[in-house]
This record gives structure tokens, C-alpha cells and sequence, in this order.
């Protein structure tokens, strides 16, 4: 119903369509969809920074054989964590880094590194032979025998292991090498054969030399050993430990001037290391050169405050610069431990039933040192201690003993043969 002649019609009028229109709204509505499914979704979002590129495993691994070649441990030993983070199902990854941190001396993380790799593939002779000369060199630093002898043991199961999956790896034969004579000084001539195999299974092996070179110093061939030595060194002159050991069979064969060039060296190459530091202490002791051996001794302790053994080596040679009041303080740290005035806490060194000679070194010469100021109530409970503890040491008990007449507490009996107090 509507108003007849009203303006309000409520019905509307319809208009006819033009297909023109429509035909034009169809096109423009192809091309928007068009542009957003072609264009829009190529668009960067504003504010969204650019990705950085991902760097490969292999650039990393590059990178750390570099860094390993020029001596830089620690930064190689970063590179080849992060070829592991790019990368971590890659097992050589795992054992360059298990050899770098031998050589660097960090033979925890070593043994972690190899462990590691032979989760991912536990017949991997590399891998078994990494954790082997990592447990040999973590043994030698070692100070009990029962786990030592454990370590051993252990190193020479997994060196055995790999020379059985892989014997024609120069480094499967030098570890095998070096681990069986720390077991066996006896076994030398397998040793040997097997350094000498690894040298000819690859000529340019540092590890093939060095394993050679070990051999012959651990036989008592202080030349061969320092020809093998530097052979390895003139493979990577920039590795510390080289060095040192080049070092090591000089003093043996008495070149005094070369070992100190050596040392220093180790020094220039690793300037936090305190063991340089500390070899070139024993090597001017030897000569009764014990003022330089105090600067060195010094100088590694400023390097590593909370070491005891560093301590009980300075006090050594102010005993013998006969400073026995600061002997006694250095050796009051190394044996019953204390917190330096900068906040630096020192763990003291116990006897250990005497299977430490440095440390019954110590303890005699802290006895001796607290005689000569005449402290004997504490000279004498040392030096009670070292003849129950190392009743079968000459030395430490010649000099236990000689403390005790100082004290008045026992009568001077004819020395030994060949037992007198060590600078060494």
C-alpha cells in the first residue's frame, strides 16, 4: 500500500543493469587479486632488519686449522665450537677439538671432546684414539697412583681399540705408542715400532714425530728424542708445548742456554702459562742461579695466586736465597693453604703417603726453614710426619732427619751415599 502522489514511496524503482560495468568491476578485480598474491607477498615488512647470511661448518673448520697452525689454542679451540654448533652431528669436528685442548693441556675437555665424538659413531678409531692420549696426558698430571694407575689403564683399553679398528692411522699408531710405554716402560720396543710405523705411514704427521720423540726420551735417548722433537717442531713452530719439550731434552743434554731460549719461546707463544715459567725456576736452581729462579717463581705465581705448588716453588728458592722468613710464608701456603690478601683462595697440599716427591720437597724444606728460625715445635711435627709418610725416600728422610739434629732432637748419623738435599 502507498500514499497515491506522496514523494514517500516506499517502494523503490529499479534501474536497468549495464553490462559494460560489470564486465570493467570483474577486471579490476582480477588484477588486485593478482597484485596481491604476485607482488605483496615479495614486500619486506618495514622495520624488520635484513637476515644475516649462516656460516658453514667448514668455514669454521678452516678458520680453526688456521688458528691452530699459528698457535693460537684458545681461538681454535672457539672455532671448532662453533663448527660444532653449526654442525654437531659431524664427528670430526668433535676430535680436532679433543686435539687441540691436548695440546693446549686441557685434558678434561679433551677426554669430554672424545667421549663426545664416539657418541656418534663408537667405532670410530680417531675418536677411541683421542680419548686415549687424552686420558694418558690427564694421568700424568695426576698425583695419586691408584687413580692414575686407573687412568692408565683405561687410555691404553681405548688406544688398543682403535689401533684394532684402524692401523693404518699415523695417529691411531702414535697414541697406541705413547699410551703402551706409560704403561709399560718394558714394552718399549713395541712402542717404538709403533712410532716408528706412524712416522712412515705419513711422514708429515706432527703427532707420528712427537710420538717418536717421547719414545726415545722415555728410553733414555735424550739426542734421538730431541731430533724427533724438533722435527714435530718444524711442523707447527708455533705450538708452546714444542717448545717446552725441545726445552726439556736440552737441559738433559746440558745445553743451559738452549733450553732457556726454548723456554722462553713457550713463554712469548703462551704468556699465561706458568709451566715455562716454572721449568726455567728448576733450570737456574740446577745452576745455583736462585735469584733469576725467584723472579721466574714470581712471575708464575703473580699468574696463578692460587696455586699451591707455584707457593711451595717460591719458597724453595727463598730458602735457598736464605729469605727464610718469606720461604716460610710461601711454604705456609702451599702446605696448610690460606686466603691471599686479594681474595685469592689456596687449597694446601696434603703428604699423600709420600707418592709426591715435589711435595715431600716441600715439606722438608718448610721443616728446615722453621728450624733455622727456630720454630722446632712445628719443625719437628714436619718432620715426624715425612719419615712416617716416605720411609722409603732417601732423600726426604736424610733431610727429615737433618732437621731433627738441628732441633736437638736426634743425634747426626754418617750421611748416605748420594743423599743430599735436591735444588731440582
Amino acid at each position: 500500500m502507498y500514499l497515491s502522489g506522496s514523494k514517500w514511496n516506499l517502494r523503490k524503482k529499479r534501474r536497468r543493469s549495464n553490462p559494460w560495468r560489470i564486465i570493467l568491476l570483474v577486471i579490476l578485480i582480477a588484477i588486485m587479486v593478482f597484485f596481491w598474491q604476485t607482488y605483496v607477498p615479495a614486500a619486506q615488512p618495514l622495520f624488520i632488519p635484513t637476515p644475516t647470511p649462516t656460516r658453514s661448518a667448514a668455514s669454521y673448520v678452516l678458520e680453526g686449522e688456521n688458528l691452530f697452525k699459528a698457535g693460537n689454542l684458545e681461538a681454535a679451540e672457539a672455532a671448532y665450537l662453533q663448527a660444532i654448533a653449526a654442525d654437531p652431528r659431524e664427528i670430526a669436528h668433535y676430535i680436532e677439538l679433543a686435539r687441540v685442548r691436548v695440546f693446549a693441556g686441557e685434558y678434561t675437555e679433551a677426554e669430554n671432546a672424545a667421549r663426545d665424538a664416539l657418541v656418534i659413531d663408537s667405532d670410530s678409531a680417531l675418536a677411541h684414539a683421542m680419548l686415549g692420549w687424552a686420558l694418558d696426558f690427564k694421568a700424568s698430571q695426576t698425583a695419586d697412583r691408584l687413580e692414575r694407575e686407573t687412568l692408565l689403564a683405561e687410555a691404553l683399553t681405548e688406544a688398543e681399540r682403535a689401533l684394532d679398528l684402524n692401523p693404518n692411522a699415523p695417529e691411531v699408531r702414535a697414541v697406541y705408542a705413547e699410551v703402551l710405554i706409560d704403561n709399560n716402560i718394558n714394552a718399549y720396543e713395541e712402542a717404538l715400532e709403533n712410532a716408528r710405523a706412524a712416522v712412515a705411514l705419513e711422514n708429515s704427521s706432527l703427532m707420528a714425530h712427537r710420538a717418536l720423540a717421547y719414545v726415545w726420551e722415555r728410553t733414555g735417548n735424550p739426542q734421538l728424542a730431541l731430533e724427533s722433537y724438533q722435527a714435530a717442531r718444524s711442523l707447527n713452530p708455533n705450538l708452546p708445548s714444542l717448545h717446552i719439550d725441545v726445552g726439556n731434552m736440552l737441559r738433559v743434554l746440558s745445553d743451559i742456554d738452549g733450553a732457556k731460549e726454548s723456554y722462553l719461546k713457550a713463554i712469548t707463544l703462551a704468556p699465561t702459562d706458568t709451566l715455562p715459567l716454572t721449568l726455567l725456576v728448576q733450570l737456574y736452581a740446577n745452576v745455583g742461579e736462585y735469584a733469576v729462579a725467584s723472579q721466574y717463581a714470581q712471575q708464575a705465581v703473580a699468574l696463578d695466586p692460587s696455586n699451591p705448588r707455584l707457593h711451595g716453588n717460591l719458597g724453595r728458592m727463598y730458602y735457598h736465597n736464605g729469605l727464610y722468613e718469606e720461604a716460610a710464608a710461601q711454604f705456609e701456603l702451599a702446605i696448610r693453604g690460606g686466603t691471599l690478601a686479594e681474595g685469592d683462595f689456596v687449597q694446601g697440599l696434603p703428604l699423600n703417603n709420600g707418592d709426591d716427591s715435589r711435595v715431600l720437597e716441600f715439606y722438608y724444606t718448610y721443616g728446615l726453614t722453621l728450624a733455622k728460625l727456630g720454630v722446632c715445635d712445628d719443625a719437628v711435627d714436619i718432620f715426624r710426619s715425612i719419615l712416617q709418610a716416605a720411609p722409603e725416600d732417601e732423600i726426604a728422610v736424610f733431610n727429615a732427619e737433618e732437621g731433627l739434629v738441628l732441633c736437638g732432637e736426634l743425634e747426626r748419623t754418617p750421611t748416605p751415599d748420594g743423599a743430599t738435599e735436591t735444588d731440582s
